[in-house]
Protein backbone atom coordinates (compact mmCIF):
# COMPACT_ATOMS: atom_id res chain seq x y z
CA UNK A 1 0.00 0.00 0.00
CA UNK A 2 1.42 3.15 -1.05
CA UNK A 3 2.30 6.26 1.96
CA UNK A 4 -0.83 7.79 2.78
CA UNK A 5 -0.24 11.60 1.64
CA UNK A 6 -2.59 14.39 1.69
CA UNK A 7 -4.89 15.06 -1.85
CA UNK A 8 -3.79 17.72 -4.03
CA UNK A 9 -5.69 21.02 -2.96
CA UNK A 10 -8.00 21.99 -5.50
CA UNK A 11 -6.37 24.52 -8.21
CA UNK A 12 -2.84 22.82 -7.68
CA UNK A 13 -1.31 21.73 -10.92
CA UNK A 14 -0.50 17.91 -11.62
CA UNK A 15 2.33 16.78 -9.94
CA UNK A 16 4.93 16.55 -11.93
CA UNK A 17 8.21 13.86 -12.27
CA UNK A 18 10.10 16.71 -10.22
CA UNK A 19 7.50 17.13 -7.50
CA UNK A 20 7.55 13.37 -7.41
CA UNK A 21 11.05 13.45 -6.75
CA UNK A 22 11.00 16.74 -4.25
CA UNK A 23 8.27 14.36 -2.15
CA UNK A 24 10.36 11.28 -1.72
CA UNK A 25 13.59 13.41 -0.73
CA UNK A 26 11.57 15.47 1.89
CA UNK A 27 9.82 11.93 3.00
CA UNK A 28 13.60 10.05 3.25
CA UNK A 29 15.02 13.25 5.15
CA UNK A 30 12.26 13.16 7.63
CA UNK A 31 12.86 9.57 7.84
CA UNK A 32 16.73 9.96 8.52
CA UNK A 33 15.55 12.92 11.20
CA UNK A 34 12.60 11.19 13.08
CA UNK A 35 15.14 8.32 13.48
CA UNK A 36 18.01 10.44 14.77
CA UNK A 37 16.26 12.67 16.79
CA UNK A 38 12.61 12.32 17.22
CA UNK A 39 9.02 13.44 16.36
CA UNK A 40 8.52 16.59 18.98
CA UNK A 41 12.31 17.54 18.12
CA UNK A 42 12.23 17.62 14.66
CA UNK A 43 10.65 21.19 12.86
CA UNK A 44 9.58 21.06 9.18
CA UNK A 45 12.14 24.20 8.97
CA UNK A 46 15.19 21.56 9.82
CA UNK A 47 13.65 18.75 7.36
CA UNK A 48 13.61 21.79 4.30
CA UNK A 49 16.99 23.07 5.75
CA UNK A 50 18.11 19.32 5.30
CA UNK A 51 17.09 18.61 1.63
CA UNK A 52 17.57 21.56 0.42
CA UNK A 53 13.55 23.12 -0.10
CA UNK A 54 11.42 25.76 1.83
CA UNK A 55 9.13 25.27 4.37
CA UNK A 56 6.57 26.19 2.20
CA UNK A 57 7.54 23.01 -0.10
CA UNK A 58 7.17 20.84 1.79
CA UNK A 59 3.33 22.19 2.75
CA UNK A 60 2.76 21.83 -1.15
CA UNK A 61 3.37 18.12 -0.11
CA UNK A 62 2.02 17.19 3.31
CA UNK A 63 -0.56 19.67 5.27
CA UNK A 64 1.83 19.12 8.27
CA UNK A 65 4.31 17.51 10.24
CA UNK A 66 1.75 14.63 11.50
CA UNK A 67 1.28 13.62 7.70
CA UNK A 68 4.86 13.89 6.87
CA UNK A 69 5.97 11.82 9.92
CA UNK A 70 3.01 9.21 8.76
CA UNK A 71 4.05 9.24 4.94
CA UNK A 72 8.02 9.12 6.61
CA UNK A 73 6.89 5.74 8.76
CA UNK A 74 4.67 4.14 6.45
CA UNK A 75 7.30 3.97 3.52
CA UNK A 76 9.96 3.21 5.89
CA UNK A 77 8.09 0.40 6.99
CA UNK A 78 6.73 -0.83 3.57
CA UNK A 79 10.53 -0.73 2.31
CA UNK A 80 10.59 -3.71 5.20
CA UNK A 81 8.11 -5.67 4.06
CA UNK A 82 9.63 -5.61 0.35
CA UNK A 83 12.58 -6.61 2.26
CA UNK A 84 11.44 -9.41 4.53
CA UNK A 85 9.65 -10.60 1.44
CA UNK A 86 12.65 -10.63 -0.82
CA UNK A 87 14.56 -12.39 1.79
CA UNK A 88 12.03 -15.29 2.44
CA UNK A 89 11.21 -15.63 -1.15
CA UNK A 90 14.68 -16.13 -2.53
CA UNK A 91 16.24 -18.12 0.33
CA UNK A 92 16.71 -21.59 -0.40
CA UNK A 93 15.21 -22.90 3.67
CA UNK A 94 12.75 -20.76 5.86
CA UNK A 95 15.64 -20.90 8.33
CA UNK A 96 18.12 -19.32 6.64
CA UNK A 97 15.74 -16.74 5.31
CA UNK A 98 14.77 -15.72 8.93
CA UNK A 99 18.33 -15.50 9.93
CA UNK A 100 18.96 -13.35 6.74
CA UNK A 101 15.80 -11.55 7.81
CA UNK A 102 16.46 -11.02 11.61
CA UNK A 103 20.71 -10.10 10.97
CA UNK A 104 19.40 -7.46 8.80
CA UNK A 105 17.06 -5.77 11.04
CA UNK A 106 19.18 -6.30 14.05
CA UNK A 107 21.75 -4.01 12.18
CA UNK A 108 18.65 -1.59 11.41
CA UNK A 109 16.70 -1.52 14.14
CA UNK A 110 12.52 -2.02 13.70
CA UNK A 111 12.54 -0.99 17.51
CA UNK A 112 13.41 2.72 16.83
CA UNK A 113 9.99 2.99 14.97
CA UNK A 114 8.67 1.89 18.40
CA UNK A 115 10.19 4.41 20.06
CA UNK A 116 9.27 7.13 17.62
CA UNK A 117 5.93 5.45 17.83
CA UNK A 118 5.48 5.96 21.29
CA UNK A 119 6.49 9.67 21.48
CA UNK A 120 4.10 10.73 18.59
CA UNK A 121 1.37 8.93 19.25
CA UNK A 122 -0.49 11.57 21.45
CA UNK A 123 0.27 14.01 18.64
CA UNK A 124 -1.69 12.16 15.94
CA UNK A 125 -4.85 11.76 14.29
CA UNK A 126 -6.52 8.10 14.96
CA UNK A 127 -6.49 7.63 10.80
CA UNK A 128 -2.33 8.60 11.22
CA UNK A 129 -2.26 6.12 13.37
CA UNK A 130 -3.90 3.71 11.77
CA UNK A 131 -2.45 3.63 8.67
CA UNK A 132 0.91 3.33 10.61
CA UNK A 133 -0.02 0.78 11.82
CA UNK A 134 -1.66 -1.36 9.22
CA UNK A 135 1.83 -0.87 6.97
CA UNK A 136 3.55 -2.57 10.47
CA UNK A 137 0.98 -5.28 9.92
CA UNK A 138 1.71 -5.84 6.45
CA UNK A 139 5.05 -7.04 7.53
CA UNK A 140 3.28 -9.64 10.05
CA UNK A 141 1.57 -10.97 6.89
CA UNK A 142 4.12 -11.64 4.66
CA UNK A 143 5.65 -13.57 7.78
CA UNK A 144 2.67 -15.27 8.72
CA UNK A 145 2.09 -16.38 5.19
CA UNK A 146 5.45 -18.32 4.93
CA UNK A 147 4.77 -19.59 8.91
CA UNK A 148 1.72 -21.05 7.51
CA UNK A 149 3.41 -22.35 4.11
CA UNK A 150 5.81 -24.24 6.76
CA UNK A 151 2.51 -25.74 8.32
CA UNK A 152 0.60 -27.07 5.47
CA UNK A 153 4.32 -28.44 4.45
CA UNK A 154 4.43 -30.06 7.99
CA UNK A 155 7.56 -28.18 9.17
CA UNK A 156 5.49 -26.19 11.61
CA UNK A 157 3.08 -27.13 14.06
CA UNK A 158 -0.67 -25.95 13.67
CA UNK A 159 -0.21 -22.82 15.45
CA UNK A 160 -1.75 -19.69 14.81
CA UNK A 161 0.61 -17.69 12.26
CA UNK A 162 0.01 -14.14 12.69
CA UNK A 163 1.12 -15.06 16.72
CA UNK A 164 4.27 -16.70 15.28
CA UNK A 165 4.94 -13.58 13.36
CA UNK A 166 4.78 -11.12 15.91
CA UNK A 167 6.77 -13.83 18.37
CA UNK A 168 9.54 -13.79 15.74
CA UNK A 169 9.69 -9.60 15.26
CA UNK A 170 9.27 -9.08 19.07
CA UNK A 171 12.40 -11.32 19.29
CA UNK A 172 14.59 -9.51 17.15
CA UNK A 173 13.58 -6.83 19.49
CA UNK A 174 16.37 -7.89 21.68
CA UNK A 175 18.85 -6.46 18.95
CA UNK A 176 18.04 -2.60 20.28
CA UNK A 177 19.46 -3.13 23.86
CA UNK A 178 23.27 -2.37 23.40
CA UNK A 179 24.86 -4.37 26.17
CA UNK A 180 22.75 -7.56 25.05
CA UNK A 181 23.96 -7.12 21.35
CA UNK A 182 27.62 -6.37 22.23
CA UNK A 183 27.84 -10.01 23.41
CA UNK A 184 27.43 -11.70 20.18
CA UNK A 185 30.34 -10.88 17.49
CA UNK A 186 27.53 -10.03 14.86
CA UNK A 187 24.47 -9.62 13.88
CA UNK A 188 24.70 -12.40 11.92
CA UNK A 189 25.43 -14.56 15.24
CA UNK A 190 22.97 -13.17 17.19
CA UNK A 191 20.50 -13.19 14.20
CA UNK A 192 21.21 -17.44 14.17
CA UNK A 193 21.05 -17.91 18.04
CA UNK A 194 17.15 -16.12 18.06
CA UNK A 195 16.25 -17.81 15.06
CA UNK A 196 17.86 -21.40 16.60
CA UNK A 197 15.20 -19.97 19.71
CA UNK A 198 12.41 -19.68 17.85
CA UNK A 199 12.58 -22.64 15.68
CA UNK A 200 13.56 -25.02 18.79
CA UNK A 201 11.85 -23.22 22.11
CA UNK A 202 13.91 -24.34 24.99
CA UNK A 203 12.48 -27.78 25.45
CA UNK A 204 14.60 -30.73 24.85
Amino acid sequence: MPAQVPKRLRGRPKQTDNDISIQQTIIYTASTLFKEFGYESVTLQQIGKKCGVSKPTIYYHFASKADLFQAAMTTMLQNVRKITARMLEEAEHLQDGLVQLAAARLANPHGEIETMMREAEPLLEEAQIRAIREAEHQIHEVLALHFKLAMEQKIFREEDPFFLAEAFSTLMLMGNREHDSEKYESERVLAEKIVHFFLNGVTK
